[in-house]
């Protein structure tokens, strides 16, 4: 038979859940993949940006455009690395760097699917942008935190 707990016993299991440690937050492996799936389609926006332009109409030299992706790829590593460290109280160097690692496999997966000629400089490329980002959105996120942590100090002294 199924009977309700009396109230005692219901105030002991709440102060029970209360009283376990909570450790400090990480990120799981869902938030990693979104991570992932932020830098990458900020990247893959990009690349059908570029092929909608067109040579024709092009007035930009190519070595900017490269350039100018580099720039992307490593603002979309840097964008989700960020995001993942705020779901983070600690480590946010590995944190990033596992976003990148996560996001350069996702890449690789997708330029496997969809591209038939596939050349590694392309995925060296990318990848090396990748983790640049997410190892920079990781110290920028730390040294922002250092920051109101200073600021939080100099108020209270």
């Amino acid at each position: 038979m199924d009977t309700e707990p009396t109230e005692d016993e219901a105030k002991e299991e709440t102060e029970a859940e209360e009283e376990k440690p909570k450790g400090p937050r990480a990120p799981n492996n869902t938030d990693y993949l979104a991570g992932a799936m932020l830098a990458n389609g900020i990247i893959w926006i990009w690349m059908q940006a570029l092929s909608l332009i067109g040579e024709d109409v092009l007035i930009v030299p190519k070595g900017l455009l490269t350039d100018l992706s580099f720039l992307i790829y490593v603002f979309g590593g840097y964008y989700a690395a960020t995001l993942v460290c705020k779901r983070a109280d600690t480590q946010h160097l590995i944190v990033g760097l596992k976003t990148a690692g996560y996001a350069s496999v996702m890449a690789l997966v997708i330029m496997v699917t969809m591209i038939n000629q596939l050349k590694i400089s392309i995925v060296l490329f990318m990848s090396i942008s990748l983790f640049a980002g997410g190892v920079l959105g990781g110290y920028m996120f730390v040294r922002k935190r250092l920051q109101k942590r200073r600021l939080e100090f100099e108020a209270s002294s």
